[in-house]
């Protein structure tokens, strides 16, 4: 065996043992993890030779050695094998999901549940941005003898609605009024168009009824514009606090990060199709130095795709954790897919 093709089969070993023990790993342990015969001696020197190139590292004089960023960057990208996720995880999975699956919302909440549940690490679910979505549907509902509900369907499954009061009496018959001229008028329309001044000139089109549906309209002015954000998921947060990584200072940072959802959704928008890892100083954020973040997407449509992500500790299992992300992934985009009808 050449030598570059054994100290890759060493670094695999060390990073596969320190991902199962946390602990320095020696070189008699990796001698026995290793497919082929070498001395302890030969371990030795190839690990000396792995440390000097920066991929692994001696916390402590006496200690073994543990990986270091680039260590793990290099067996993610070159040495580390597929897990395919037994059936029964397989059923678990599908199961657990399809018992959501009555709204895009349902879906992504319950997919982001379960993988903060199966992984122990924080998980994120992204919903498709809305900028690029159009209106499908509008739909109103009356909850009261002066007040209404506005329900807006767009083409990416995102359901938003806004409760509007009117100074009149709310009848069935206005109700269908409502529901024929917001749908002859604004389906099929991008909801980034439903600005201020679109809504003035619509309001401007119903003639004297424009004198009675000023709330209505507004109502379905903000529930576009809710449409147009990405909604998001976070759970598990609390699983971030018993991972020893975290000081207590560091955990508050993290917190922080998490609850801006916009910048979060930036740090994980990846072009990849497959799962993309990024660990610590990758993030280039201070506040998630001692974290991985690995991130997939799910894809219902060519227009109606979005985000799944898990935040834990830089020492995870990955082959494991990432099989289960993106099965959730796919599991998530066929089911959109089916409710969506697309």
């Amino acid at each position: 065996m050449e030598p570059t093709a054994r100290k890759m089969k060493i670094l695999e070993a060390v990073v596969e043992a320190y991902i199962q023990n946390g602990e320095p790993v020696g070189s008699k342990t990796v001698c026995e993890m290793l497919d082929f015969s070498v001395s302890s001696a030969t371990v030795r020197n190839d690990m000396a030779e792995i440390t000097s190139l920066g991929l692994i590292e001696q916390p402590h004089t006496s200690s073994g050695r543990v990986p270091t960023e680039l260590g793990y960057r290099v067996y993610i990208d070159k040495l580390m094998r597929p897990v395919e996720l037994e059936q029964r995880e397989k059923n678990f999975i599908s199961d657990t999901l399809y018992m959501s699956a009555n709204t895009p919302e349902e879906i992504l909440e319950a997919s982001a549940d379960l993988l903060s549940n199966i992984t122990g690490c924080a998980a994120v679910a992204a919903s498709p941005t809305g900028e690029s979505s159009v209106i499908r549907h509008v739909k109103f509902v009356q909850t009261g003898n002066y007040t209404a509900l506005v329900v807006i369907i767009t083409s990416t499954g995102s359901v938003k609605t806004k409760l509007f009061r009117c100074d009149f009496l709310i009848t069935p018959q206005l109700i269908e009024t409502f529901d024929n001229v917001m749908n002859e008028k604004l389906a099929n329309m991008p909801v980034t168009a439903l600005t201020p001044a679109f809504m003035q000139t619509t309001a401007v089109s119903l003639g004297e009824m424009s004198m009675i549906v000023s709330n209505m309209l507004l109502a379905v002015h903000d529930a576009a514009k809710d449409a147009a954000s990405t909604g998001i998921f976070i759970k598990g947060q609390s699983n971030l606090f018993t991972m020893p990584e975290l000081a207590s200072a560091d955990g508050k940072k993290v917190m922080e990060m998490l609850g801006r959802s916009s910048e979060l959704t930036r740090m994980l928008s990846t072009k990849s199709n497959r799962a993309d890892v990024l660990i610590g100083s990758e993030m280039r954020n201070p506040a998630f130095a001692n974290l991985s973040f690995i991130v997939s997407h799910y894809r219902a449509s060519d227009e109606c795709s979005g985000i799944l992500a898990l935040i834990g500790p830089i020492r995870m299992n990955y082959p494991k954790i990432i099989s289960k992300l993106e099965y959730i992934a796919e599991t998530v985009g066929v089911l959109l897919s089916e409710i969506l009808d697309f």
